[in-house]
């Protein structure tokens, strides 16, 4: 009985050990993982034809993320700041204000590198990778995606490029092949020589 009674703590201890936490399976060795988001705000005053053409050698230098213009309804500078967002195709929020200012956002996703260093894979319980497996291939898919945003808000995909899988699916599966029998075009002559 007292054996029983040593070994019932001993058996509660490993059963509680066998759940694996969920943070285990975090970063391990993910593009998303490699990535780092900073912001940056620009603030221009809408004061004059000259702050307009300054928006404008902003916006054409580096286009920003989106952009909140702050002015009142009616103000021509602010008429022509919003006319030169829509020109860019730049995503805006109006915000009725007596501060006649606009606000260029730049979110920067920007790649990072692996640790160039040796890690040791040390025994854990759980019989998983380090963090790091994995990171130099991870790595080099961040590496060649040009748009990082693709990352973290795709987008869509548009017509253009479905147009190559649209195309098989018409060819393939809605409108098959239709397979011939060739046995019959070919017949042999037995040409006996004599």
């Amino acid at each position: 009985m007292k054996k029983l009674l040593c070994v019932l703590p001993l058996l509660a201890v490993l059963v509680g050990c066998s759940d694996i936490p969920r943070e285990a399976f975090f970063n391990r060795g993910s593009p998303e993982s490699l990535l780092d988001v900073s912001s940056e705000i620009v603030t221009v005053a809408i004061t004059s034809d000259r702050s307009v053409e300054e928006v404008v050698d902003w916006i054409d230098r580096d286009q920003p993320t989106r952009a909140e213009l702050m002015c009142y309804e009616g103000d021509m500078y602010c008429s022509a700041v919003e006319e030169v967002l829509s020109l860019y195709g730049l995503e805006y929020e109006f915000v009725p204000s007596t501060e006649s200012a606009v606000h260029l956002i730049y979110e920067r996703i920007i790649a990072r590198d692996c640790e160039h260093r040796y890690i040791d894979n040390h025994i854990n319980p759980y019989n998983m990778n380090h963090p790091a497996f994995g990171c130099s291939i991870a790595s080099n898919m961040v590496q060649q995606v040009s748009d990082k945003r693709q990352f973290v808000s795709p987008a869509l995909l548009d017509y253009y490029d479905a147009e190559k899988g649209v195309k098989v699916y018409n060819d393939v599966y809605l409108n098959p092949p239709v397979e011939t029998d060739n046995s019959d075009d070919f017949e042999v002559d037995n040409i006996s020589s004599d």
